[in-house]
């Protein structure tokens, strides 16, 4: 009886927290797509294409860096904006806090559109 209890708990919050995160993720994506919409049209397509590129190399090496340091956020934020600004100099802090929202964003939602994240028990059921 009380496993049943605890399996029925479990899988409810299971289910809030998958909700939540739909949730929130498609907030984000709407609130990201109208930051990119603002900037793609003040610096143009071709430049924001660039800069974005750039910057998600830029987020990809600073990552391999700091893999096996946990609870590297902060240096891990400070080391992005400093390469990004180094090759693009015009950046404003705005426009890093962008393109570092938008990368983590897109890989967020490759991450949970992907299935990785999905728990067992929803594998064994299917």
């Amino acid at each position: 009886m009380v496993n049943g209890i605890i399996e029925i708990v479990t899988r409810a919050i299971l289910s809030i927290l998958g909700l939540s995160i739909t949730y929130f993720i498609t907030i984000s994506v709407a609130y990201l797509s109208k930051k990119r919409e603002a900037l793609i049209e003040k610096i143009g397509v071709e430049q924001y294409n660039k800069t974005y590129n750039i910057a998600k190399s830029i987020y990809f090496a600073v990552e391999q860096q700091f893999k096996f340091i946990p609870e590297s956020a902060e240096e891990k934020r400070k080391l992005f904006d400093e390469m990004l600004l180094k090759k693009i100099p015009s950046l404003k802090e705005e426009d890093l806090y962008h393109f570092r929202e938008a990368i983590v964003g897109e890989i967020n939602s490759q991450i949970y559109n992907s299935n990785l994240l999905k728990s067992a028990n929803s594998e064994c059921e299917n």
